[in-house]
């Protein structure tokens, strides 16, 4: 009995999931292009490079179909320019974040 209440819950918990993550990817897409570089790279700094680069490694074809992560709408929105910025915020290790998430969305 239940088994159909836990994958309802389960099924609601991950739309709040997708959701998160859209507004976060949202809010670091405005930092990027709208807010002060100096608050981006604090936050930035704050996180670990290599679990940053372990989770990007993470990320495939089916993880962002799974995400509802739509790659075209990402292309749309992110420029060279602004991952060339992206990369200089974050400063050691940011070349190679890059990369790896240009080979994400190509």
């Amino acid at each position: 009995m239940n088994n159909p209440l836990n994958k309802k819950i389960a099924e609601m918990l991950g739309k709040m999931d997708e959701k998160v993550l859209e507004a976060k990817l949202n809010k670091a897409l405005e930092m990027l292009k709208n807010g002060n570089p100096d608050d981006l790279a604090k936050k930035l700094n704050k996180m670990d490079k290599n679990e940053l680069l372990s989770k990007i490694n993470e990320f495939d074809e089916s993880k962002l179909r799974e995400l509802n992560i739509n790659k075209d709408e990402i292309k749309q929105k992110v420029s060279d320019a602004d991952l060339n910025k992206l990369s200089r915020v974050i400063g050691e290790q940011g070349d190679e974040i890059i990369k790896k998430i240009k080979d994400i969305i190509k």
